[in-house]
């Protein structure tokens, strides 16, 4: 099963997540990411983009989680940087 992201993971295109609503829910004490939250990245023009993709069985306050491989809105990959806490 794939890992959780978590604020400051990097994504494909070289960015990396930015901002966490769900600051109160952690692992290895640092914030889990969800569905809406911000990421960066480099390539020109993407800027600013959000997680796009999430486990819909794996809910924060009625958003999903994101996992190692999930997608971001400018279409990079997102890329877990923990092996504590995997998806079912």
């Amino acid at each position: 099963m794939p890992n959780v992201i978590r604020l400051g993971d990097a994504t494909s295109h070289g960015g990396k997540v930015v901002s966490v609503k769900a600051k109160h829910f952690t692992v290895g004490g640092i914030a889990v990411a969800c569905v809406g939250d911000k990421c960066t990245c480099p390539i020109k023009g993407h800027d600013v983009c959000t997680i796009a993709e999430g486990d819909p069985h794996h809910v924060i306050n009625g958003v999903a989680v994101a996992y190692d491989g999930h997608k971001t809105t400018c279409g990079a990959t997102l890329l877990a940087s923990t092996k504590d806490f995997r998806g079912a």
